[in-house]
């Protein structure tokens, strides 16, 4: 049931969260935010595989036998199953949850990152298509942020969209909900399948953590306290900084001919150590950035 679950995920389930957290979010009509959420989704996972790619050449690692899925892996940190819950428990206050749509912003950057030279770094070829850009989550922020600003968001909002947007928003809602449950199954399933046909490498978990747990933290905090950017995105980039390694990268190294083996072990290690790292990088970027 993989491949199902997964087009549900990524085409439904995910891009109805997208939308109902987008549209008609006052901070996604800010044109700053726009800038600078996109910009740095996209400019700080360059850094990350750059960073990835060094670390990958000193342990030496080659090209065919993990290299590439090592550098996409560490590259990429969870900017959705995790960060969500843990943005919104500490910054979400009284049902405000704008701040939600300008990690989604962030998030296009990230996907754009992962699709275009990410994809690259795996399979070692260019962007054949710009088809590959298109895919549900994308869709979905470009259409949320179009809508807002056009004005468009009111046709789907509850008040000034009448029954019709009532049941339409009320439906994303539901569905967007979904999204968390439904993934976590589909990625605990993938993640199982590999660990049981591949032998773990102390190598790749202790050179996944450096990237992930010490050098990028430091990189995406400076990035929240230096740059001229709007609290919501500061709150944004505190807590990618203490994410463990995005699970993406498994599933398009499974589909992509990578070696997703690496990617699990990559993702299981930087979980594993983040449960202490994470709030130790949280508590101290609070009090350095804010």
């Amino acid at each position: 049931m993989e491949k199902g679950l997964l087009k549900l995920v990524i085409h439904c389930l995910y891009p109805c969260l997208i939308l109902d957290k987008t549209l008609g979010n006052d901070l996604v009509r800010q044109s700053e935010v726009l800038f600078w959420g996109i910009g740095l989704g996209f400019g700080l996972v360059m850094i990350g595989m750059l960073v990835s790619w060094l670390v990958a050449t000193a342990l030496r690692m080659k090209a065919g036998q993990g290299k590439r899925t090592f550098t996409f892996s560490g590259g990429v940190q969870n900017y959705g199953y995790t960060a969500i819950p843990i943005l919104i428990a500490l910054f979400v206050v009284d049902g405000d949850d704008d701040v939600l749509g300008v990690l989604f912003i962030h998030s296009l950057g990230v996907e754009i990152a992962i699709w275009v030279v990410g994809l690259m770094v795996l399979t070692g070829a260019y962007l054949k298509s710009p088809k590959q850009l298109i895919n549900g989550p994308i869709v979905a922020v470009v259409l949320g942020i179009g809508l807002s600003w056009t004005g468009g968001w009111e046709i789907f909002d509850p008040e000034r969209g009448g029954i019709f947007g009532l049941i339409v928003r009320q439906t994303m809602s539901w569905l967007g909900a979904c999204a968390f449950p439904i993934g976590l199954l589909l990625i605990g399933a993938t993640m199982v399948d590999m660990v049981s046909k591949e032998r773990l490498s102390s190598k790749v978990g202790l050179g996944a953590c450096f990237v992930r747990l010490l050098v990028m933290p430091l990189v995406i905090i400076s990035a929240a306290k230096f740059l001229p950017l709007a609290p919501a995105l500061q709150q944004v980039l505190l807590v990618q900084a203490a994410m463990p390694a995005a699970v993406t990268p498994i599933i398009v190294a499974r589909h992509y001919g990578g070696s997703p083996g690496v990617a699990v072990q990559v993702v299981l290690a930087t979980s594993a150590l983040a449960l202490v790292t994470m709030p130790l990088w949280i508590s101290w970027g609070v009090k350095f950035i804010f």
